[in-house]
């Protein structure tokens, strides 16, 4: 059962690191561009124009690819936390995958899982940190949805 909750956990962010894209592709001008740097044919005054209820976050990629109301509460509620972890190697890469591989031991008990777990998280602090203050926001502030 706990293999299945460890999988479980894991795999939101798993999912999304399959599917992440790398920003800045060629062409248009970078985030941090000034108006100097926008082009010729761009609006003196293009910042100014921007919708004020705009999403102040978007995330790297998605937190649920199953299920869009989950989706939508982690970006709203959950972006910058779970951006940490998508965005970080250490936690996207390293901790997840350490975590998954755990979720396959064959020990026959919770104590191998718990131990291999507990292990992870000692090689991959940061990332075990930031994964654990993104799904924790996404658990505590998006629980209906993400059921």
């Amino acid at each position: 059962m706990r293999r299945l909750l460890a999988a479980a956990l894991a795999l939101p962010l798993v999912l999304a690191c399959s599917s992440a894209t790398t920003p800045g592709g060629s062409g248009g001008a970078s985030p941090d561009a000034g108006p100097e740097d926008a082009g010729p044919d761009a609006p003196a005054d293009a910042g100014s124009d921007a919708p004020t209820d705009a999403a102040p976050c978007a995330l790297i990629s998605p937190y649920s690819s199953q299920n869009a109301a989950c989706n939508a509460c982690a970006e709203e509620r959950c972006c910058a936390e779970i951006n940490g972890c998508l965005g970080d190697p250490g936690c996207n890469d390293d901790y997840v995958n350490c975590t998954l591989a755990c979720a396959f031991v064959d020990d026959g008990g919770d104590a191998g899982l718990t131990a291999c777990l507990d292990a992870c998280g000692a090689q991959y602090p940061q990332g075990k940190a930031e994964y654990d203050v993104a799904i924790g926001c996404a658990e505590q502030a998006c629980a209906t949805p993400c059921q």
